[in-house]
């Protein structure tokens, strides 16, 4: 059962949205294998076996995103349809099937929610980005990255871009067939992550958010992390993300 903290936070962002839109006057507003990969770090959690599942009002979505919750979407329907609220808590996973979910979200016309304490970076963006509302506790936090090179790619990587130094491997961009790799790759890794983008910005997301991730400057430490884009982890705060419209409605910590 949801603990009684969890219903509160619901039945808070119920009322908060309603509120918002009464003022308003109206309801309110990588092709391949797991080429976004998170850089944030995920711990091994129980609750990952039970994602996703359905309590009370909310569809709880945690772990990795996947081909199951896209399933899950589509086999329960029937089950979803009523509910208010799809609260996250993901460090990302596989792109490609993160924009699917995203989409039918949209659909859906929910909204998504970050509860006190959560977390959603990555290809969970997506997902938060698609809901018709988007509520943020305090201190939750959201992680944008763009497109990377999964761990499959790996032995490629390594083998046409690194040398082995009595040091130990080093990274040689002039190495034969490196430069041709990495061209390609980021413009397959451009692309996905505009896509990303431009579904965001479909649903409401400023623009300049985009603008902003585009300008930063490249991490140094790209090579390590597979970051074939270069750009670096970028880490918003609810208030932050709130001037980009990707939080819609900042809701207060809530102690658990």
């Amino acid at each position: 059962m949801r603990s009684r903290a969890g219903r509160r936070l619901a039945a808070f962002c119920l009322a908060a949205l309603s509120l918002t839109a009464a003022k308003a006057g109206g309801d309110g507003v990588a092709p391949g294998d797991a080429r976004m990969q998170s850089s944030f770090g995920e711990a091994d959690r129980p609750e990952r076996l039970l994602s996703p599942h359905i309590e009370g009002d909310a569809l709880i979505i945690e772990g990795r995103i996947d081909s199951h919750i896209y399933d899950y979407l589509q086999y329960e329907a029937a089950r979803i349809a009523p509910l208010k609220f799809i609260e996250l808590n993901s460090l990302g996973g596989n792109s490609e099937w993160a924009l699917e979910i995203a989409r039918k979200v949209k659909e859906l016309g929910k909204v998504t929610v970050l509860a006190s304490g959560h977390s959603c970076a990555s290809a969970c963006v997506y997902i938060y980005a698609a809901g018709r509302q988007r509520a943020a506790s305090q201190d939750s936090w959201i992680g944008v990255h763009g497109a990377r090179l999964g761990v499959g790619y790996l032995t490629s990587f390594e083998g046409l871009c690194f040398v082995d130094l009595d040091s130990g491997s080093v990274f040689e961009p002039r190495k034969k067939g490196c430069q041709e790799f990495l061209a390609h790759w980021r413009d397959v890794a451009t692309a996905s992550t505009n896509e990303a983008f431009d579904l965001m910005e479909s649903n409401g997301v400023s623009p300049e958010l985009r603008k902003a991730y585009f300008a930063m400057p490249d991490d140094p430490d790209w090579p390590a992390n597979l970051n074939v884009m270069r750009k670096p982890d970028w880490r918003l705060s609810p208030a932050e993300a709130q001037k980009y419209n990707l939080v819609t409605e900042l809701l207060p910590r809530t102690s658990y």
